[in-house]
């Protein structure tokens, strides 16, 4: 038997009043992916600072990364997840903008990798000292990010009785996993390490290399927990999901990453002690 389960709770809208307009609804997953934005952002041009890339090429990078990457994110989800409704969608573009389909993380992961490519050869700096920067900030955003998605419990998981599922799940008496909530646990820790070992010299490359093979076999093991579709999870592809079939993509850069980011440390050793 579970020593506990998470009571079950969502957050709704608060209504804010508005002069002349009436009242306007805050969604609390909208101000929490701010938040992350904002919290992210901050921390990214910190590592950037230490890198020697200069506050207005940062700011730049990130505005044309997270812009063009929540694009990304909005439109490959749809492509990924919700093929029937990619089909209507193709039949009446319109549907895009009058509608709401969610985010994918590793939409948003694609767009802003792929942003990221253009926007250092377009401004010819360094690609691996920016994607450094970018991954660098990556789970002391994704902490707010995911407690977005938790609040509002949009990551449904398997039935389940461990002690961190979520109990009477959207009223239907039956605990679940919660993926949001797992991976706001696994910020916690990933973002400590990194806050800590900035305060010490580290190789460009460091955080890139780091963010793929922390995420990627974490990302694809907790998508087995994933409800099925027809319970309001992901759909599957041969039973995996799309993010697990992104997630072993993104471990096998991480794997090529570290090994590049070893061998250049390993060489600037032997060099200096000859």
């Amino acid at each position: 038997m579970p020593i506990a389960l998470l009571p079950w709770f969502k957050l709704s809208p608060w209504p804010i009043p508005v002069p002349l307009v009436g009242p306007l609804k805050l969604q609390p997953f909208g101000l929490l992916a701010a938040l992350a934005i904002w919290v992210g952002s901050r921390n990214v041009e910190r590592r950037a600072l230490q890198l020697g890339l200069s506050r207005e090429l940062t700011r730049s990078f990130i505005s044309w990364t997270t812009g063009l990457g929540l694009i990304a994110a909005y439109v490959l989800n749809i492509a990924m997840y919700e093929p029937g409704i990619a089909a209507e969608i193709a039949r009446n573009p319109r549907l895009l903008i009058t509608h709401w389909y969610g985010l994918s993380s590793f939409g948003g992961f694609i767009g802003g990798t792929l942003t990221a490519v253009i926007f250092a050869r377009v401004r010819q700096v360094s690609l691996i000292a920016l994607g450094d920067a970018w991954c660098y900030g990556i789970p002391f955003a994704w902490f707010f990010a995911r407690l977005g998605c938790f609040v509002v419990h949009d990551h449904p998981g398997r039935t389940s009785d461990f002690l961190l599922a979520v109990a009477n799940y959207n009223g239907t008496g039956v605990a679940r996993h919660d993926l949001g909530l797992y991976e706001v646990l696994w910020s916690v820790p990933v973002a400590c390490f990194f806050w800590w070992r900035s305060r010490r010299p580290s190789p460009t490359g460091l955080y890139l290399a780091l963010i793929p093979m922390l995420y990627g076999p974490v990302r694809f093991a907790l998508d087995f927990l994933r409800a099925d579709s027809i319970d309001g999870g992901d759909i599957r592809y041969g039973d995996l999901t799309p993010g697990q079939y992104l997630s072993l993509v993104l471990t096998a850069v991480g794997c090529v990453l570290c090994l590049r980011l070893g061998r250049k440390c390993w060489t600037a050793t032997t060099s200096s002690s000859v």
